[in-house]
Order: C-alpha cells, then sequence, then structure tokens
C-alpha cells in the first residue's frame, strides 16, 4: 500500500486540536507542536508523504523545517500553511523548500481537505516516476550492461570498476538525482564496443597505438551518448556521457555546459585508470593529485577520503568452490590461448560462478584464486575459508578476485 501518511507541524496546539477533529477521519494524520518535534517524528516514524508546516514557529520556522525535511526525504511533499504572505518570505520558501502549495489562514475545512488530497497526489505521481526509474528505466540498463559484459568484458570491466569508484565519492558528496551519474557510469564505455578488442587492451594497459586507434577511441563517449539519447529520461545520461573526458576548467563544449556529473565520472575513470599501473590504490591517487586541477575540488577530495579508508587491500587465497556471489574480479580472466574471459572488475553473480566453475571441470582454467580484500587489524587467516564469510560484508568494491596461472 501507498504512502498516506501526512504531518501537520505548528506551534498552536489548539489549531492542531482543530485540525485534527476536521481531517483525522479523512486523512491518516499526525501533528507536531514545532520543528523540533516534527524532526523526531520524522525520524521515528516517517517518511511522510505530505507536510504541511506553519511558517511562523519559535525556535525554527516553517521555512528551516520544510528545506530540512527535503534533505531527509526528497519525496515529500511540502506545503506552507500561513497567515503571513510576504513576499522576501515566500521566495524564500519556494527556493529553500521547495514548496508545492501556500495555504493561508484561516483556511476553509474544504480547501484544506482539497489541499492534501492533492499533496496525496503528487506523492503518488514522485513515487511513480521513482518506480519507473528504479524499476523499468535500471532493468533496461542492466540488459545493456550485460550485453556489453558479453561483446565487450575489457569496457565492460572498466565499467563496473568506474561505478563502484563513483559509489565512493557519492557517499561523501551526495548530489540530486545521482541515479543518473550511477547509469552514466554504467554505460560510459558502451561505445567502445566499436573499438577492435586487441586497440582496446593496448590502450587499457598503457601501450603504445597509432594516432588513427587513438582518434577511433577517442570516438567512443560520442558514440554511447548517441546509443541511449533516444531512450525516455536518459537524455542528461547521455550528455554526461558524452563530456566525460572535459576537464575542470572547461565550462562547455561546443556551446553545452558542461554538467558536474561529467566531472565525477571522469575523476573515476582517471583514477581507475591509474589504478591499473600503480602498486596500490594510493599510489594511483598520488600520481593524480599531479593534475588534480583537472578535478572538481570537494569531489577529488571525496575520492581520497574513499581511497584511504576503503581501497586498503590484502591478498588471501581461495579455490573456485569458495567464491561467493559479490565478489570482484582483480585481473582479467584469460584462457590458454589468451583469449579474454571475464575482465577485471566484473563483479561475479551465480551465473558467473557456475562457468567459473565449468572452466576449471574442462581444465581451461587452473590454479588457486586470489581474493584482496581489504585491509584489518584483524589479520585474514589466509587458508581459511573464513574468508568467504568475511569479504561479502566488505564496503564496495567488497573483493577482488585474481586468477593465477596454473
Amino acid at each position: 500500500m501507498s504512502n498516506q501518511k501526512i504531518l501537520f507541524v505548528d506551534d498552536d496546539e489548539k489549531l492542531l486540536g482543530g485540525i485534527m477533529r476536521q481531517q483525522g477521519d479523512d486523512f491518516d494524520l499526525t501533528t507536531a507542536l514545532g520543528g523540533e518535534e516534527a524532526l523526531q517524528l520524522i525520524e521515528r516514524d516517517g517518511p511522510f508523504a505530505v507536510v504541511v508546516s506553519d511558517m511562523r514557529m519559535p525556535a525554527m520556522n516553517g521555512i528551516e523545517l520544510l528545506k530540512r525535511i527535503r534533505e531527509r526525504s526528497p519525496d515529500t511533499v511540502r506545503i506552507m500553511f500561513t497567515g503571513f504572505a510576504e513576499l522576501d518570505s515566500t521566495i524564500e520558501a519556494i527556493n529553500e523548500g521547495h514548496i508545492f502549495r501556500f495555504l493561508a489562514k484561516p483556511c476553509s475545512e474544504r480547501d484544506l481537505a482539497a489541499a492534501l488530497k492533492a499533496g496525496l497526489r503528487q506523492h503518488a505521481l514522485i513515487q511513480a516516476e521513482r518506480e519507473l526509474v528504479e524499476g523499468t528505466l535500471h532493468g533496461s540498463v542492466k540488459v545493456l550492461s550485460e550485453v556489453l559484459a558479453l561483446v565487450s568484458p575489457l569496457a565492460f570491466g572498466q565499467s563496473t570498476r568506474v561505478r563502484a569508484i563513483i559509489d565512493g565519492i557519492l557517499k561523501r558528496v551526495p548530489i540530486e538525482d545521482q541515479w543518473q551519474l550511477e547509469i552514466a557510469a554504467m554505460l560510459s564505455s558502451l561505445g567502445c564496443v566499436t573499438v577492435p578488442t586487441d586497440v582496446l587492451e593496448a590502450i587499457f594497459d598503457g601501450a603504445t597505438v597509432s594516432t588513427d586507434e587513438e582518434k577511433q577511441f577517442a570516438k567512443h563517449p560520442k558514440l554511447a551518448a548517441d546509443l541511449i539519447k533516444t531512450i525516455p529520461r536518459m537524455e542528461h545520461v547521455s550528455k554526461i556521457i558524452r563530456l566525460q573526458n572535459v576537464d575542470h576548467g572547461v565550462p562547455a563544449v561546443d556551446g553545452v555546459p558542461v554538467p558536474m556529473e561529467s566531472r565525477v565520472l571522469k575523476l573515476a575513470i582517471d583514477f581507475d585508470l591509474k589504478e591499473r599501473f600503480c602498486e596500490s590504490p594510493l599510489h594511483a591517487l598520488n600520481e593524480l593529485r599531479e593534475n588534480r586541477s583537472a578535478y572538481e575540488p570537494k569531489f577529488f577530495a571525496a575520492l581520497e577520503d574513499y581511497v584511504k579508508r576503503e581501497r586498503n587491500f590484502k591478498h588471501v587465497k581461495l579455490n573456485v568452490y569458495e567464491v561467493v556471489q559479490g565478489m570482484v574480479l582483480a585481473e582479467d580472466i584469460r584462457n590458454q590461448t589468451g583469449t579474454l574471459l571475464m575482465s577485471k572488475g566484473h563483479r561475479l553473480s551465480g551465473s558467473a560462478i557456475r562457468l567459473l566453475e565449468n572452466y576449471y571441470k574442462k581444465k581451461i582454467l587452473s590454479g588457486p584464486l586470489k581474493v584482496i580484500v581489504r585491509s584489518e587489524p584483524d589479520e585474514l587467516d589466509h587458508e581459511s575459508p573464513r574468508a568467504t564469510e568475511i569479504a561479502p560484508q566488505i564496503p564496495l568494491p567488497p573483493v577482488d578476485v585474481t586468477f593465477a596461472d596454473g
């Protein structure tokens, strides 16, 4: 059942009692005497579909309250209930609290009921849109990324690693509508399907390629952007991908402003490429610092914190039957002829693990598995199956798996 809860906030206890008598039978209504009590209720019983707040209250006014509610619960519909309609405060309320509707005191029972119903309908629309994004759209993206994994494991591995880095950054610097950046990360290498595998491998390995091959690779962001821009609600994602290689100091390309999300994506891609050739994530970070002016400072600081706190790894050895779903490959998996089977960064699903087991049964692969886990004060027993119990609980990327030669 959808959320129908409404919170009414005012510093007038008698008014709240009257509202409850008028509307309590028709709506799932809760009241709060002031802003602090409202925030406590939201923390304990939230989220609420609709919050109606008085403008002028002691300690915390309605503008500040609705602004804080928006930060905690952005899908909550916010309505201002006030007897004062000064222009300055109205503008501030709209800008800071993103108000859905204003109600003037005194307000008739009928008008109040109509406003509450409108707020609930608006919340239902917001939720429906979110379900569309998180369900239909994410499902489509998942299919695209799985196709990428089959057609170009190397490009898919990069996308997966970049997504993990971006998740670490966004945990420290949240942004609005970050699902768009998350999808952009997963599809950022989609255009690489047009690049020959040997060229892609050479570029990812830091080898020298011809000028024509460099130009071919440089086109992949535009190709990916063109592929997805016609998908509904993916227009901004397309723009993020297209401008993923633009430095921080460049405000626009061909008259198109560079999205802030493109700055984050560039940072994550550049760090991933550095990490492929460095002794450790910290060494990669140090090399990236040499060109830190190319990146948005607040996101670079978030990357630094993420690397220091979550990407300190060490190795444990596992056999193929100790691998569990959710583990991540740290090196490319190749057969005896050198053909790429799975790329570094591939998060193992149940089907992928069964495929690996078949490779071992058929002797296509052999040798122990090296699992990289985050370093902790309590050292893991490298020979103990307990590593498989601990590893999946480690934050992104939880584990990486490398395959030793047989």
